[in-house]
């Protein structure tokens, strides 16, 4: 039988303290407010939270602000006359993600306290999902509050259908997906913040309910920074794993890591691998650098398709989904009945307006808490989804691959820039030492690069003068390739590519992030 949970109304995740400053305006670049007006409603109990407080809501520490960014230097609304190049770790929200979120909080924050008003916002956010990617019918999008929340919903799903199995979940590119996803595809918590509770969690205990995961982590390369091959390494894994127990298994397929390149996974039937009904594919697409005929491929191989609003898409950190492939969906409901209860911990991470009616024995189970930061984090991407998905696939892959080929070749001529790949319109970068020691920085080194980008840096006295050093820049964050050398990300973003569609590119924009990039890596000797 099902256990449904009454509540009067709707409750809000408690703000982090570092999540609560005032800040709610668009800024430029040197902090000077130049739009004064953004007061939210009058008359409940938010009226005085600002817009950039209710998106920093509702999520993990990442989230939280420090000096009025996230970690990645990323504030919760658009910064005037910043170029934002970092859509391959975060963004700042565009003007249009930011105005449609404002927009849908001014309607409805006044009835917000009512279950039926966030179910309905929430199952509009699926809607026009679906409607962006053309799902087909008995499909269900769970909605998460970053790509790595979402990871908990396969392990759900394996759990329930083998509710006596080990369940064995194979993390493919550990080091360039998320930086939970270690923890969160073994079932633990990825963070002390969870979405749902102000009390914190000790970072990597498990979540009750999933004792029975173990994740099984592949790297992404090898010593010498070549890419190592998923597939072949599962093979091993299920060699290995014990025999005589009932085993599940989850595996991935990463469709844009952090420097863009595809994991392989094993042909479907063969050798080796376990029973269609014991066997869960994960297609991690977070980054969205896929076309949506790409995600319906995967929903009719069946697998369970990873996306988030917060990368490509540049929609204000952090919104996540699962995409339910319909034969999975069948099978939910089919054992609802005699289904076991959802993993103690889930509802740190979802409530019921997350969930779809088509899976109402979960809904059942989990409480009715709003998290309005999710809801309006997804709003502020669903305008640039909608649009690039309007772009027909063959062009939009010309207009990407001409991109990346512009920006290489702009980094090529840079005397200390080295381009290490252009994957997925993601441009990797190696920046040679100016300190007079052969090779590349390191990534603890790069760590510093990528904050004076993202930093007016116009006052400081550098190797040479650059006019791009006014300019805030914001990249994609260092990822290690060997234990000595890294690389910083210039990526193309859904704001860019629609500008790209339309004829409306700026290329100078491009010439001055990479202009600036090598400005700071000769400067490094000194800015260090």
């Amino acid at each position: 039988c099902f256990v449904f949970h009454r509540v009067a109304s709707v409750h809000f995740p408690r703000l982090p303290p570092s999540a609560m400053p005032q800040m709610h305006n668009f800024m430029k670049a040197d902090g000077a407010v130049v739009v004064t007006s953004d007061a939210l409603n009058d008359g409940n109990r938010y009226s005085s939270m600002t817009l950039g407080e209710l998106l920093s809501s509702g999520g993990d520490s990442r989230l939280h602000l420090k000096d009025g960014v996230n970690k990645y230097f990323c504030p919760p609304y658009p910064v005037r006359d910043a170029i934002a190049r970092g859509s391959c770790t975060s963004s700042p929200p565009t003007v249009v993600g930011y105005d449609n979120a404002k927009k849908v909080w001014d309607a409805i924050s006044a009835r917000a306290e009512s279950p039926a008003v966030m179910d309905t916002e929430m199952e509009a956010v699926r809607a026009r999902l679906a409607h962006a990617l053309g799902l087909p019918a008995g499909c269900a999008i769970v909605l998460a509050a970053s790509g790595t929340d979402a990871e908990y919903v396969p392990l759900a799903v394996a759990r329930e259908l083998n509710p006596s199995a080990h369940v064995y979940s194979l993390l493919a590119a550990a080091e360039e997906v998320g930086s939970g996803c270690l923890e969160a595809c073994g079932g633990a918590y990825f963070d002390p913040s969870v979405p749902f509770s102000s009390d914190k969690r000790a970072k990597g205990s498990k979540m009750s309910g999933f004792e029975a995961v173990t994740v099984v982590p592949v790297a992404a390369r090898g010593s010498d920074g070549a890419v190592v091959d998923t597939a072949a390494a599962l093979a091993e894994h299920l060699a290995a794993a014990p025999e005589g127990e009932e085993q599940a298994w989850v595996v991935r397929k990463v469709v844009g890591t952090k420097t863009g390149f595809e994991t392989t996974l094993p042909q479907a039937g063969a050798p080796g691998l376990p029973a269609a009904d014991k066997l869960f594919t994960v297609v991690d697409a977070c980054q969205v650098r896929v076309t949506p005929s790409q995600v319906r491929g995967y929903v009719a191989d069946e697998s369970m398709v990873l996306i988030t609003g917060s990368k490509f898409m540049q929609g204000c950190a952090f919104s996540g989904a699962v995409v339910l492939p319909p034969g999975i969906v069948a099978r939910l409901q089919a054992g609802a009945v005699v289904a076991p209860p959802l993993p103690g911990g889930f509802a740190d991470y979802f409530s019921k307006f997350e969930v779809p009616e088509s899976l109402a024995h979960w809904r059942a189970q989990l409480h009715q808490e709003a998290n309005v930061g999710l809801l309006l984090r997804w709003h502020t991407a669903l305008p640039l989804i909608e649009q690039v998905c309007r772009i027909p696939e063959g062009h939009r892959a010309a207009l990407e691959s001409q991109w990346a080929m512009r920006v290489a070749a702009l980094v090529g001529a840079a005397p200390n820039l080295e381009v290490l790949s252009t994957d997925c319109a993601i441009v990797s970068i190696k920046c040679r030492r100016a300190d007079g020691a052969p090779g590349y920085y390191n990534a603890d080194e790069l760590k510093k690069v990528h904050k004076w980008m993202a930093s007016e840096m116009g006052h400081v006295q550098g190797a040479y003068e650059c006019p791009a050093a006014a300019t805030v820049m914001f990249i994609g964050q260092p990822v290690k390739i060997t234990k000595d050398e890294a690389v910083l990300r210039i990526a193309l973003g859904a704001e860019l590519l629609v500008q790209l569609a339309a004829n409306a590119y700026d290329a100078a924009k491009d010439e001055a992030v990479v202009a600036k990039l090598a400005w700071a890596a000769a400067s490094f000797p000194t800015l260090a």
